[in-house]
């Protein structure tokens, strides 16, 4: 049968089903998957040792890293040097107490892509659990505002340099 059948003539892919009325309907294991490998943002799952377990075609785009490159390596593969210990700390904490203090939070981070640049994120996590109440992952959802960041930077800069000169200015 391969990666397909056919219900009333409509080839199926897998994880699709034939509704009552013979319309081709997505499960919703089927939908999830899809929607976590399609999704534009980085969507990285690691496991209760810091490993990563899924790398979507966005983290794909966001680090330059392939799937078959990230999938088992460490966070680390993502992680500034600089940042690792204090990383390395929060995630041994979460995974100690079962809590995180980011759960509803937007981080905004720097990060490292595969060619070595500096990358600027912003993130949210989620506990993943199993049926006993185990932490079983962490899932992040990562956007790359790099672009965005530098913007705002550079509006600062020009917005402290415009209320200096206007301090200096001699009174009207």
């Amino acid at each position: 049968m391969g990666d397909s059948s056919t219900v009333a003539g409509e080839e199926m892919l897998p994880g699709q089903a034939a509704s009552g009325s013979g319309q081709t309907v997505a499960t919703d294991a089927w939908l999830a998957e899809a929607t976590v490998r399609e999704a534009p943002e980085a969507i990285v799952v690691t496991d209760p040792e810091g490993f990563i377990r899924l790398w979507n075609h966005g983290a794909e785009r966001v680090f330059g890293h392939s799937a078959d490159q990230a999938v088992g390596e460490s966070l680390d593969l993502i992680i500034p040097e600089k940042l690792r210990e204090r990383h390395w700390a929060g995630y041994w904490q979460t995974m100690a107490t079962g809590r995180t203090r980011y759960g509803d939070t937007l981080l905004s981070v720097p990060a490292i892509h595969r060619d070595g640049h500096r990358l600027s994120i912003e993130f949210s996590v989620a506990l993943l659990r199993d049926e006993a109440g185990r932490i079983a992952g962490i899932s992040a959802i990562m956007r790359e505002v790099t672009d965005r960041r530098n913007a705002e930077k550079a509006m600062r800069a020009r917005l402290a340099e415009l209320e200096q000169r206007l301090a200096q200015a001699p009174p009207a």
